[in-house]
């Protein structure tokens, strides 16, 4: 991007990286437009865990030269403007964002920087990259992606499905090995915006889905499974174990209850053949004894596997937005109420963590 231009400044939501509960409103100089730039007007952005392990002073990087970092990597835009070399963009389109940014690493270079290799990545509200909770944002053209008018009520949630997508197709790419493989029964564990999404997602390709979360029924999040034809499980009433005791091979597990003790009770629950994506970040160095003989021999005689996924690439955005188009024919309404938090403007942002930590996804509205 081109040089700052300090007369054209929009209000942003910041933090100071590693100072605890340092939400602020801040003036952000915005970047003038190059010739390959998009100007976004900002309507609506998501809020998720990282945003509050940010908030809480766990993570989060400001960018070079400045003490502040703009929060927020889950966006919804409207095009105002374009670089004469822009072709796939006009103004009035809606579009969503990729969050990281290459290093050059080789898989970088290879346009994977989702599995990039020296870390070394900026990641948009996150590491070292101003985020999209401003008025206005400049982006690259070849960052964005497109969303159908249609989608405008759902298409916050692009980047989260984005993280879903990834995981599944990536179970799909290690299940090449075992020819005519289709997952028949699932787990999804967790029932915040990845699990919900994970179940969507499952349910879409007609997988026999069971999400297991904490709180007991109803709830807005069971509700959600329900609707879409999956079961819904409190671990309060069975646990993970008695849930899949009953059930025929665990084909596929998607954990994503931000805790690490399920992952391992994951793994001894997974089916033969089967895959278990991990995409849960758990902070702290918590400690659990573990039976690892057990483990391991499942493992090998099950020929199981345990991956770890994070990020998405752009075929997964591009994924996101079709699946999005689907859940909406085959549930219409259904995946909007995920939304079950909505702030408006920035005078509602100040206690935005305590928000987040309720409902299931809340959602920063701009005018």
């Amino acid at each position: 991007m081109n040089k700052l231009d300090a007369r054209n400044r929009v209000a942003a939501l910041a933090v100071y990286p590693g100072q605890p509960r340092s939400v602020h409103l801040t003036s952000l100089a915005l970047p003038s437009l190059g010739a390959s730039d998009v100007l976004i007007r900002v309507r609506r952005v998501g809020v998720c865990g990282t945003d509050r392990e940010i908030i809480s002073a766990h993570f989060g990087r400001a960018p070079d030269g400045t003490d502040e970092l703009v929060i927020g990597h889950e966006l919804l835009g409207v095009v105002d403007a374009v670089g004469p070399d822009v072709t796939h963009f006009a103004p009035g389109g809606l579009v969503s964002a990729t969050v990281r940014r290459p290093d050059g690493c080789p898989a970088c270079f290879a346009g994977q920087p989702d599995f990039c290799l020296w870390r070394n990545y900026t990641e948009r509200g996150i590491l070292g990259a101003h985020g999209f909770m401003a008025e206005r944002i400049v982006e690259r053209e070849d960052h964005l992606i497109s969303i159908p008018c249609e989608l405008e009520p759902v298409g916050v949630l692009l980047e989260p499905l984005s993280v879903v997508e990834k995981a599944v197709r990536q179970a799909d790419l290690i299940q090449r090995r075992i020819a005519g493989w289709r997952p028949a029964t699932a787990l999804v564990l967790g029932a915040g915006p990845i699990g919900l999404l994970g179940t969507l997602l499952l349910r879409a390709r007609d997988v026999t889905v069971y999400t297991l979360a904490r709180s007991r029924p109803p709830t807005p999040a069971s509700r959600i499974v329900e609707a879409c034809g999956a079961h819904y499980v409190s671990i309060q009433e069975n646990g993970i174990a008695e849930t899949a005791a009953a059930l025929p091979n665990i084909d596929l597990i998607l954990e994503a209850t931000g805790h690490a003790e399920p992952a391992f009770q994951a793994m001894e629950v997974l089916g033969n053949n089967g895959v278990l994506v991990l995409l849960s970040l758990t902070g702290g160095d918590a400690r659990a004894a573990v039976p690892v003989d057990n483990l391991i021999r499942q493992q090998v005689l099950g020929n199981k596997v345990v991956v770890g996924s994070v990020n998405a690439a752009p075929e997964d955005f591009s994924n996101g937005v079709e699946h999005l188009g689907e859940f909406e024919s085959r549930w219409p309404g259904l995946t909007e109420t995920m939304i079950t938090t909505r702030l408006h403007g920035f005078d509602e942002t100040a206690d935005i963590a305590d928000a987040a930590t309720e409902g299931i996804k809340t959602v920063l509205e701009l005018p």
